[in-house]
């Protein structure tokens, strides 16, 4: 089967920006998350030998998600200052790798990853990203590619078992009940992943624990009462949306064609020149590891922050 990359675009900035401790510079402003992204997409194409990739960004307007709840991710401090200006930046950087950028208002990145990688059902489908809500996509063809370190972090449907404790179709309403301080909904209060972990492995869904709600205790089945609707709406904001309105579907979009030229004028525009060799050395087959071995050794390593997720 081929493969499918697809790269959540801000998530590989932050990422970057925070990762990457000196400060490469290009006309007098820091470029330290282009770096990092420059290292983070060849490492991709040489692990991951796509056949197609693409890079989908946030789009600056506000979602449907802000729209039905103001409070959505209104907490989040402003990107520092150099951040911005780098934005830009990575899109050229992108654009000289030849790999389509997505971005649709309205929508966030996750939603219109999500929703290609739902219709790609011909391809191995591996999507790159440090967020853990993709776990609630995974699959038998896809894998969530968590930035670790230099290598990805793979998580397929075993990997998310041994980390969260549930399958990855449990994922949504573990995290409308436990909440997500990053995106600001709060779930039920009270309840931690301890508590949701325990629930969820009873009665499977938040629909299922409704429906036996007289087997909790009084407290329990008051809280849950008190804050049905809340619990719904964080839900229904923890849910990836899987049909987001695009122009393409995977099989339109085109097969992923390096132009070495391309990404070296750019590598030498912006004063990349300690990576040049790396990106003539570019081994494209993408020799892929085998999954199952790469989750084994992670995992061990994240036994002891199983449930520390969101």
């Amino acid at each position: 089967m081929k493969n499918f990359v697809l790269i959540d675009g801000f998530a590989m900035m932050f990422r970057s920006y925070y990762a990457v401790r000196f400060a490469p510079q290009h006309n007098n402003i820091n470029v330290n998350a282009v770096y990092g992204c420059a290292t983070t997409i060849m490492q991709a194409l040489e692990q991951f030998g796509p056949q197609k990739v693409i890079v989908a960004f946030d789009s600056p307007e506000k979602t449907f998600r802000h729209k039905l709840d103001p409070e959505y991710k209104a907490q989040r401090s402003p990107a520092p200052d150099d951040f911005v200006p780098q934005i830009q930046l990575v899109k050229d950087l992108v654009t000289a790798f030849n790999i389509p950028i997505f971005i649709n208002p309205g929508f966030e990145a996750d939603d219109i990853i999500g929703t290609l990688a739902r219709q790609a059902n011909n391809y191995q489908t591996y999507i790159l990203s440090g967020d853990l809500d993709f776990l609630q996509l995974v699959e038998n063809r896809i894998t969530l590619a968590r930035f670790n370190g230099k290598s990805p972090e793979l998580f397929d449907e075993a990997a998310t078992i041994e980390k969260l404790g549930l399958p990855p179709k449990q994922v949504i309403d573990y995290k409308a009940l436990c909440g997500d301080s990053s995106d600001n909904y709060k779930g039920l209060p009270g309840m931690g992943p301890k508590g949701a972990l325990k629930l969820l492995k009873e009665y499977k869904t938040i629909d299922g624990i409704y429906a036996h709600l007289s087997d909790l205790q009084p407290k329990l089945q008051e809280k849950f009462k008190e804050h049905k609707d809340y619990i719904y709406h964080c839900q229904y904001l923890a849910t990836i949306e899987l049909n987001v309105p695009l122009d393409f579907t995977p099989d339109l979009i085109p097969e992923y064609n390096f132009d070495l030229q391309k990404a070296e004028d750019f590598f030498r525009q912006i004063n990349f020149h300690r990576l040049l060799q790396r990106l003539r050395n570019l081994n494209l087959k993408g020799e892929q590891k085998n999954i199952k071995e790469q989750n084994n050794s992670s995992n061990q390593a994240n036994r002891t922050d199983q449930l520390n997720l969101f």
